[in-house]
């Protein structure tokens, strides 16, 4: 049975001849009653603070999960970003050999060129220099002709 601060305060005692003095007993049950109802108002704060205390701690435990989730979150752009970047990397790497190896190829095809064009003035100079010859014999032999004529 709960027993009350008001309960307390309402205890009635017979009376006999040889009991105890009124006063003191109605004293005393003041006395605890008082004090009853002082544990009775700490307990009800007691239970606010641990309500108000427990609401705390499920919003801290609601805010920690959060931060959990955004730092697992956070890994994992982080480790997708890395991914990402070392893909990219090697994308720009393959790229700039490819392209390296084009422009490696079009020099040797130029080079090449170059020195197909290289044989070819040299023959059309060997041949020029050739006609060159037979021309200056040719004038050569014209101008004996021709001192032999007007001799």
């Amino acid at each position: 049975m709960k027993i009350t601060p008001v309960d307390i305060r309402q205890v009635l005692f017979r009376i006999s001849f040889k009991g105890y003095d009124p006063r003191e007993v109605h004293s005393f049950l003041i006395s605890v009653a008082e004090e009853v109802e002082n544990l009775v108002k700490d307990n009800a704060m007691m239970k606010v603070k641990i309500e108000d205390q427990d609401q705390v701690i499920t919003e801290l435990k609601r805010k920690e999960s959060a931060v959990t989730d955004t730092l697992v979150a956070a890994q994992k752009a982080m480790e997708e970003m890395r991914l990402s970047s070392q893909k990219e990397g090697e994308l720009v790497i393959r790229e700039a050999e490819s392209r390296s190896e084009e422009i490696t190829r079009s020099a040797v095809r130029q080079v090449t060129q170059l020195q197909g064009e290289i044989v070819s003035l040299r023959r059309q100079r060997d041949l020029f220099i050739e006609k060159a010859k037979a021309l200056v014999q040719s004038f050569d032999k014209v101008l004996e002709w021709g001192g032999e004529k007007d001799a």
